[in-house]
């Protein structure tokens, strides 16, 4: 009997080993997962500072300027950005301030170079509304002692200034987990060889690859091994330095699908062998030593939707995500889906947004063994258990996959 989908998640988070840590220089931290909190050791902005090229003064002074009647005052300073000011601000006096430069003492606002006139030594002021709200002030974004940022956090460009920015040079990472890809098969043959007639080449590890790098992991190309269950063995034996050894093939019922034999022969304990969604169903998951196993269909749609739904939370997790599964939102179907199930159906879709609402178009090939529908599908719809046929213009829920 099929595992509930969720029930098998759950198992395999269960035993995720969260990988080790690092320091890693910051240059090359992006898309690294942060694995301690950042907290800030100082105010930013240290100071006071401008905003923008102009005047600092004491504001309620010009409150009241306008083009027919200019506040003239006496500039007493330049404050070029990285300098300190020299004198404090009176009444009667202004400043001239650089982007950046520390607002002086006594000064209670800036107002923009475009809005005034110097000459002489003077600046004519012809308006200044606002003029109070031209300060930085210091510690208005972050706090010293503050939290920052969160274990956990993927490194974006945001993350990349901010640490930047508060003197991070090392920041402490997970290492990304290493994940074998092993493909069994007779039939299965390398990407640069020759077909021979009743052979296909390799596809499963290369769009794995592509979906162990998208979580945040390394992949590590194993090779293929035939339907043998000597060969089979070997190969997962060799494959076990990894993290997680992910094969695909030999998880049905046929005559030489061997890997529940091989899995007994290592001794590694079957989790369970089916979970309830198509495609994908058959799943053999096991672990040995706190090491998981897991075998993927050798269907190319089938695997890639399993590791979806299995692999990728659990390469999340050991990686030291927080956020494990994909954005979910409601769309309208675009076509038909005529088919019923009695299980959970992942369904290959493009969604757009068009006048504010979201739409999800079925693509055309959804078998098992067919890949074509995933170049151009941005999410997967999902039909849940025991629905009836679709019509257009239902309401579907959808699982988003890349940006829209």
């Amino acid at each position: 009997m099929a595992m509930l989908l969720e029930a098998a998640q759950e198992m395999l988070l269960a035993g995720a080993r969260t990988a080790a840590t690092e320091e890693v220089a910051l240059a090359d931290c992006w898309r690294r997962v942060l694995a301690a909190p950042v907290v800030a050791d100082a105010d930013f902005p240290p100071f006071d500072r401008s905003p923008l090229d102009g005047y600092a003064l004491i504001a309620a002074e010009a409150a009241e300027a306008s083009l027919p009647r200019p506040v003239l005052l006496k500039v007493v300073d330049d404050i070029p950005a990285g300098s300190l000011p020299h004198v404090d601000v009176r009444l009667g006096e202004a400043s001239r301030i650089m982007t950046g430069a520390p607002v002086p003492a006594g000064a209670t606002g800036v107002v923009r170079r475009e809005d005034t006139c110097e000459m002489d030594g003077r600046v004519a002021i012809f308006a200044a509304a606002g003029a109070a709200a031209n300060i930085c002030r210091r510690g208005e974004e972050i706090a010293g002692g503050e939290q920052v940022v969160a274990a956990g956090t993927v490194v974006n460009a945001g993350v990349m200034g901010l640490l930047a920015l508060l003197g991070v040079a090392r920041p402490l990472v997970y290492k990304r987990p290493r994940v074998a890809l092993l493909a069994t098969g007779s039939e299965i043959v390398p990407v640069d060889g020759p077909l021979a007639p009743g052979t296909i080449r390799n596809s499963n590890s290369y769009m794995l690859a592509a979906q162990v790098r998208e979580a945040g992991a390394e992949p590590v190309l194993a090779g293929i091994v035939r339907d043998e269950v000597a060969a089979i063995a070997a190969g997962l034996q060799e494959a076990a330095g990894c993290d997680i050894v992910v094969t695909t093939g030999g998880v049905s019922t046929g005559d030489y699908d061997l890997l529940a034999d091989v899995y007994r022969e290592l001794g590694i304990e079957i989790l369970f062998d089916r979970v309830g969604m198509k495609p994908g169903m058959p799943v053999l998951a096991g672990r040995k030593d706190g090491k998981q196993y897991i075998g993927l269909s050798g269907n190319p749609a089938a695997a890639s939707v399993a590791f979806e739904q299995l692999v990728r939370p659990l390469l999340l997790r050991m990686g030291g995500r927080n956020d494990l599964w994909r954005p979910r939102a409601k769309a309208m179907l675009t076509a038909s889906f005529a088919k019923s199930s009695g299980t959970t159906r992942f369904v290959w879709a493009r969604c757009r947004l068009l006048d504010g609402g979201l739409t999800a178009e079925p693509l055309r090939l959804q078998g098992n063994g067919m890949l074509k529908s995933a170049v151009a599908a941005n999410a997967l719809i999902v039909i849940p258990a025991d629905s009836p046929p679709l019509a257009p213009g239902s309401t579907v829920e959808v699982r988003l996959l890349a940006d829209l």
